[in-house]
């Protein structure tokens, strides 16, 4: 007979599992389309990729700061959605659609303005900022439509549902995909119009995932009952909002500046480390990506359960889901391991940086995984449970006060890649130590706006 902690594990590797893969499945959809949009685009020559990559670094630096449309939404939702209000639910799906919309229209005026001084200040050469200037007043003209997705993918997941966002990014993405093959070649009857046409491409994918997402908030059945609503904006309500949104945005800043930096000392040791380094980058990120799916689950599930005051059974999912963290890493540390030759030589065939990211650096890389993966799913947990300025200042503490000085002091005494990585490695085994006490201590569950 089951015991009745093995039933409990068993229920919640179900609630997991249930809203963890489709997640996955709609994360693992963006990074495809990425390689796609960028292989069609890189046929066109040099000048357009180069435009569009510096489109994308552009829009991408712009986008994390309104991530907290989706963060913040669900961990909201979620708490209201446990604590069985309909109403509240709808309300602050309201409030984050009011800011998709004044924050989507800002980006979307502000970028056709300056786009020519943005790729300037980027360092594109005259032929770029020519190509690049028109594509991304075409490309950031969308701003409004992917902010609405991010508020509505928040919406969904706070109500437990994560196969309707799968869904709209399988359409919103393979809609990109189809049409960057007809309107950049003129394919599909479509007109050939080269790096604009894969601008407008994403204008139309980013307008059918934000018209989909709203026809089925307004018209499906199950969302009935969070559209009784008053239709009023009150900053009681987006207070909580801006409260998410500014500690996740100096987190996730924090984060990216510590990498950008990392990058930089890369490159400035020879460019074999920098392809090294960002070989070393792109699995780190491959990993980060899939378990994230996990990660949304555990923000989900912990909204949920705390907003019903459930606080015990929130631990129980946590514990549950370290340990569905920590599996997955040590699945991709696994396969790191066997197929490291075949892996590296995906990336590269120079025998220089070969031998930079070989070996036993490879196997630090590796060995990083299963460390990773706790990382990623408490991080989600805490957000879940509104602690987001504990991971706030945790980032910050390990960003500038452990991966940067390490990063910096392998360039000034040669340390080399292995300086870096170790100092990855640091900022990991930090976060990781952080978000275990942090966890076990239980003060995660008392986390208020």
């Amino acid at each position: 007979m089951k015991t009745h902690d093995s039933l409990n594990r068993s229920s919640h590797l179900r609630e997991i599992l249930a809203l963890g893969i489709p997640a996955m499945l709609a994360l693992a959809s963006q990074p495809l389309l990425s390689i796609g949009d960028t292989a069609m685009i890189g046929r066109l020559g040099v000048e357009p990729l180069a435009a569009r990559a510096i489109g994308a670094a552009l829009s991408g630096g712009i986008y994390w700061i309104f991530a907290f449309l989706t963060f913040g939404t669900t961990t909201l939702i979620g708490h209201h959605f446990g604590a069985d209000d309909a109403k509240a639910c709808g309300e602050t799906y309201l409030h984050a659609l009011y800011l998709a919309l004044i924050g989507g229209a800002a980006m979307a005026v502000s970028g056709f303005f300056l786009a020519e001084e943005l790729y300037r200040w980027m360092g594109a050469d005259k032929a770029v900022v020519d190509q690049g200037k028109g594509y991304f007043r075409i490309y950031i003209a969308g701003a409004p439509f992917t902010l609405i997705l991010l508020a509505s993918v928040g919406f969904f997941r706070g109500i437990q549902n994560t196969k309707t966002p799968m869904l709209i990014a399988f359409l919103a993405n393979g809609l990109h995909l189809l049409l960057d093959y007809g309107l950049i070649y003129g394919n599909l009857g479509l007109p050939g119009l080269g790096l604009r046409g894969a601008a407008i491409a994403a204008w139309i994918a980013q307008l059918t995932g934000a018209s989909v997402s709203l026809v089925v908030f307004f018209t499906s059945r199950r969302t009935a009952a969070y559209r009784a609503v008053g239709w009023r904006i009150s900053m009681a309500k987006l207070r909580p909002l801006f409260r998410i949104g500014g500690d996740l945005a100096l987190r996730t800043g924090a984060l990216r500046l510590s990498l950008i930096f990392a990058t930089a000392t890369a490159a400035r040791m020879s460019a074999a480390i920098l392809s090294a380094y960002e070989i070393a980058f792109q699995l780190f990120m491959l990993c980060s990506d899939v378990i994230d799916g996990l990660a949304v689950a555990g923000q989900a599930l912990a909204a949920k359960h705390l907003g019903a005051h459930r606080n015990e059974t929130a631990f129980r999912m946590g514990r549950t889901l370290i340990v569905c963290g920590a599996a997955a890493g040590l699945a991709f540390g696994a396969l790191f391991i066997l197929a490291a030759p075949s892996i590296i030589r995906f990336f590269t065939k120079s025998p220089e940086v070969i031998a930079a990211i070989g070996g036993g650096l490879f196997l630090l890389v590796a060995l990083m995984q299963p460390l990773n993966g706790i990382v990623f799913v408490i991080d989600g947990l805490l957000i879940g449970a509104r602690d987001t300025r504990f991971l706030m200042w945790a980032m910050l503490a390990g960003g500038f006060g452990v991966f940067v000085p390490i990063s910096w002091l392998s360039l000034n005494y040669s340390w080399g890649l292995a300086g870096i990585l170790i100092g990855l490695s640091a900022l990991m085994l930090w976060r990781c130590a952080t978000n275990v006490f942090r966890f076990t201590g239980g003060k995660w569950s008392a986390g208020t706006l």
